[in-house]
């Protein structure tokens, strides 16, 4: 026995050992003169407790969900399946408890580090499970022989999870997130409570928040790269939960291939990479489809609860959770009433229990900007209804083709159907244009088509799954035909499309093999040639990931508004207060400060000011100090029309430059 210990003690010694010389070259490294300016100690330290903080957190999540199943006794025949619906549960508890942390006014650090060391303590034992069921699942892993397709894609795969990580580990850029999602947050963590902010992007500070509020935990436990962490690990769970569908429906290829080709997208390795709220509206959409599949197909009512409880956390993310939905509550009466010829009550019923669970749910945000703004709880949604019945109600009109002769009453418009057709070609052949300026590649559209034919349409899943998505497709051409908007069927886009190939390469040995490269081709094109941004961009990631380059010297270079700010954040007096004018992207920016000035709850119209002493008196009013304008946009009419005989009345006597540069100026306003 103690022969035995000794050997250990000295295999530990040696280790240790090596690791101390290891980490040691590394700290004199960084003395070089060659090194002097590398950041790769720190650097690499950052990167990896970031990402320790987010397993951490999906550890305790999916161990709340776990023991939450235990208490109802909820079981999965799958391990993989349990994680992924464990960790959605938990997460549901998580953003309700720091909604009512902000609710409270106790949205702080102190809060959010007492709640995960609290679950912590709560779910130990289902932690340890977790990571001991993980840590068997590996090892019967590394014993599998993997076939050379498999270990192609996987080899793809990995190279875009290392580009969509890097991607994700440096300070971000970009618009929704900056001015939306990551600003709103940083102000609420600021105030300690979920109030009113309609001062920071007055048009969108209303819209459901359940993804975003993730991020204010994350900028509370540790920094902004961590909420970008968050948004990429929803990116990279969405496509094992593809693979996990895939595996139990179809089969174990066909679930990979369906997830490598969702990942790979360009547009979800841009979105990977950016504290959008999209992909976590694609894993919350996705995983309320997958459940309600297991429901038809298993008949446990456990199911129907599970799915109604992830579409509602769909539905107070996004406004397109709504979409979602209503799609998956429709599905329950086609289920119910055609496909299985059930009682019409219980069909009812389970109806109700769907989208009454799921609403309530998802309905938080909604009353909140009711009872804030005094709008409809759906005031958008009924817009984009009437425009979608518009449009159906249009295709018949007084004349089918437009060739200045009378026409025959009634006759077919088919401009409708026409964009429906249409568009699928247009946004992958000319996906760089528009506001999105990301692609979606070219496999959806060469093998989707396929589906048209009967052969490819037997399994009931893919009949759903096509259902699903063509729903999903004609509101989105209808109404909000922006690529981005379009990224929660993407996941049922992967499985349609693996499953396609799949069944194809089965006619012929010689036709598997040409398809598979054809798609490994296409693959390796989409995660070089049609990165988001450019290899360029990739490449100044991968240095500071490595270390090789600092978050400032990327950020300086890649975001315009973090050089004004940090001349505000250094300069600017600590009690200033700034009217950033035509410029939503605010986040950086540590003073006080208003993108809007309220009169009555409503933004100063500049039209009813007769000249620039009002305005100054509106300034006054408002305790503005300083104005931020960015000279692009307003070059370009944003501001310029509305404000520019105002405030040339006030250069002369009350506006003093103090910055001109990177198309942005800042004024003092001198009121005496």
């Amino acid at each position: 026995m103690i022969r035995m210990y000794l050997k250990r003690a000295k295999w530990l010694l040696l280790a240790g050992w090596i690791v101390f010389v290891y980490a040691s070259y590394l700290h004199f490294w960084r003395d070089n003169v060659f090194w002097a300016q590398t950041i790769l100690w720190k650097s690499l330290g950052e990167i990896f407790f970031r990402i320790f903080l987010l397993i951490l957190f999906l550890l305790i999540t999916t161990a709340l969900g776990k023991r939450i199943f235990k208490w109802l006794d909820f079981e999965t025949s799958s391990f993989l399946e349990s994680l992924l619906f464990s960790l959605a549960t938990g997460l549901a508890i998580f953003t309700y408890l720091i909604i009512g942390f902000g609710l409270i006014g106790i949205l702080n650090r102190w809060a959010i580090n007492l709640l995960l060391a609290g679950m912590y303590v709560l779910t130990y034992g289902e932690v340890n499970d977790i990571i001991h069921g993980i840590k068997v699942k590996l090892k019967k892993m590394v014993r599998l022989k993997i076939p050379l397709v498999e270990s192609v894609l996987l080899l793809i795969l990995l190279v875009q999870i290392i580009f969509n990580l890097a991607g994700a580990s440096v300070l971000p850029s970009g618009w929704d997130n900056l001015g939306e999602h990551l600003a709103i947050a940083k102000e609420w963590n600021r105030l300690h409570r979920l109030t009113s902010v309609p001062y920071i992007n007055f048009a969108q500070w209303a819209q459901p928040f359940n993804v975003g509020i993730l991020y204010a935990m994350a900028l509370l436990l540790k920094d902004v790269i961590l909420a970008n962490l968050i948004n990429f690990a929803f990116g990279l769970l969405t496509a094992v939960g593809i693979y996990a569908l895939g595996r139990r429906y179809f089969s174990h290829r066909v679930g990979l291939l369906g997830a490598v080709i969702f990942y790979m997208t360009p547009m979800v390795s841009w979105l990977s990479t950016v504290a959008y709220v999209d992909l976590g509206v694609t894993f919350y959409a996705f995983l309320a489809f997958y459940a309600l599949i297991n429901w038809t197909a298993s008949g446990k009512k456990g199911w129907l609860f599970i799915s109604a409880i992830i579409s509602g956390l769909a539905l107070g993310s996004k406004y397109n959770g709504l979409l979602c939905m209503a799609i998956l509550s429709s599905g329950i009466l086609v289920n119910g009433w055609l496909l299985k010829k059930g009682r019409f009550l219980r069909t009812v019923k389970d109806f109700f229990i769907f989208i009454g669970l799921g609403g309530l749910i998802g309905s938080f945000w909604y009353i909140r900007a009711y009872i804030v703004t005094g709008r409809p709880v759906f005031a958008l949604w009924q817009g984009l209804l009437y425009r979608f019945w518009g449009s159906f109600k249009g295709m018949w009109t007084s004349g089918l083709f437009d060739i200045g002769t009378p026409q025959i009453a009634s006759a077919l418009n088919l401009s409708l159907p026409r964009k429906v057709v249409s568009l699928p070609w247009n946004i992958t052949m000319h996906g760089s244009r528009g506001a999105d300026f990301v692609g979606i590649g070219v496999v959806f559209l060469a093998f989707l088509p396929l589906l048209l034919f009967p052969g490819f349409r037997k399994s009931k899943p893919t009949k759903f799954m096509l259902y699903y998505s063509a729903a999903y497709f004609i509101f989105w051409v209808v109404c909000a035909p922006l690529k981005r908007y379009l990224i929660p069927i993407f996941p049922l886009l992967g499985v349609m499309v693996a499953y396609v190939v799949e069944e194809m390469s089965s006619f012929h040995k010689l036709l598997k093999g040409g398809l598979y490269t054809v798609l490994a081709l296409s693959l390796i094109f989409q995660v070089f040639y049609l990165a988001p941004q450019g290899l360029d961009k990739v490449y100044q990631r991968m240095l500071v990931f490595v270390g090789l380059k600092s978050q400032e010297e990327y950020i300086w270079k890649n975001e315009e508004t973090y050089r004004v700010f940090d001349y505000i954040n250094a300069i600017l007096p600590i009690d200033a207060k700034l009217f950033i004018m035509n410029e939503p992207r605010t986040f950086y920016c540590e003073r006080r400060y208003v993108t809007v000035i309220l009169k009555k709850g409503s933004p100063l119209n500049p039209s009813s000011l007769r000249d620039g002493k009002e305005l100054l008196a509106e300034f006054r009013n408002a305790g503005i100090t300083h104005l931020v304008i960015n000279q692009r946009h307003w070059d370009l009419g944003h501001g310029k029309r509305s404000y520019g005989k105002l405030l040339e009345d006030l250069k002369e006597k009350h506006l003093q430059l103090l910055y001109d540069e990177h198309h942005f100026r800042i004024f003092k306003i001198r009121y005496g």
